[in-house]
């Protein structure tokens, strides 16, 4: 199990190395022999019977590590929509590799057990490189696969956690899409419909949002907040917050701080 966050949706990683086992989903039910690699991801509502005196491993891992380990691999491309759809790679198409993929659940459970200062560097690591392993194998020869499932409430959770990392690295949206799985296309649509508002409507909210709280809380230059939210030209960014919130960052500074300082002034002249 890797790291966990209460109440967080989570996916799932069977390899099944002898006896088998049983995968329900709501249209079908297909057999687990050995060795077979399975994936589940976290939007799913299958039900899986493990045969008893079955040998293998299973990972866990919440959907927040898991899009900001795939977010930050090179591969991250290839991996977000393999590990976006329910995945069952049966003995053919694991082609002997079966032990060697073994070695990235064992070197999970170790790291676990016993956290040190990397550890979570290598748990993203070997959660990577099992990610790789299905990419892989799930090229050619279609695999068993069990429809894709990227329903449109799970496409804008996995966008919102994408934006939580790289809202202040000034991605495009072309560029959200892609490490997505997704076209723009598709994302807009899936924005537009769940949560009311294109998608870089909401990455400008998120960037608003953090400028409004350092603006607030933070007493340094504007050019400072400008250049640690991504923007190379505070100009640019001065017109930008002023296109969201009405006024120029400064001026918003300045009402906030008189707001403040008459809220003060107010307790101080009680009895």
């Amino acid at each position: 199990m890797l790291p966990e966050n209460a109440g967080e949706p989570r996916s799932h990683a069977f390899l099944i190395l002898s006896r088998g086992g049983i995968l329900r989903t709501s249209e079908d039910e297909m057999e687990m022999p050995s060795p077979s690699l399975l994936w589940l991801p976290s939007q799913g509502g299958e039900r899986i019977r493990i045969d008893a005196g079955a040998r293998g491993y299973m990972l866990s891992v919440d959907d927040d590590f898991l899009t900001r380990t795939i977010s930050s691999a090179p591969e991250g491309s290839l991996l977000r929509p393999v590990l976006n759809r329910l995945a069952l790679l049966p003995p053919q198409h694991l082609h002997g590799r079966a032990d060697e993929i073994a070695q990235s659940f064992l070197a999970l459970a170790r790291e676990v057990r016993s956290p040190d200062r990397v550890s979570m560097a290598i748990l993203g690591a070997h959660l990577t490189l099992i990610g790789l392993h299905i990419w892989r194998l799930a090229q050619g020869d279609a695999p068993a696969e069990v429809g894709v499932r990227g329903t449109g409430h799970h496409v804008l959770q996995q966008f919102r956690q994408l934006v939580e990392l790289r809202y202040r690295e000034q991605w495009s949206i072309g560029r959200y899409a892609a490490a997505l799985g997704v076209t723009e296309d598709r994302l807009h649509a899936v924005c537009v419909r769940n949560a009311g508002h294109p998608p870089r409507a909401l990455v400008c909210d998120r960037v608003i949002q953090d400028a409004c709280m350092r603006l607030q809380q933070m007493d340094v230059p504007i050019e400072q907040i400008a250049f640690s939210l991504g923007f190379k030209d505070p100009g640019y960014f001065n017109r930008f917050f002023k296109k969201q919130v009405g006024v120029p960052p400064g001026v918003y500074r300045r009402r906030v701080k008189a707001q403040r300082a008459g809220s003060t002034g107010s307790y101080a002249a009680w009895p």
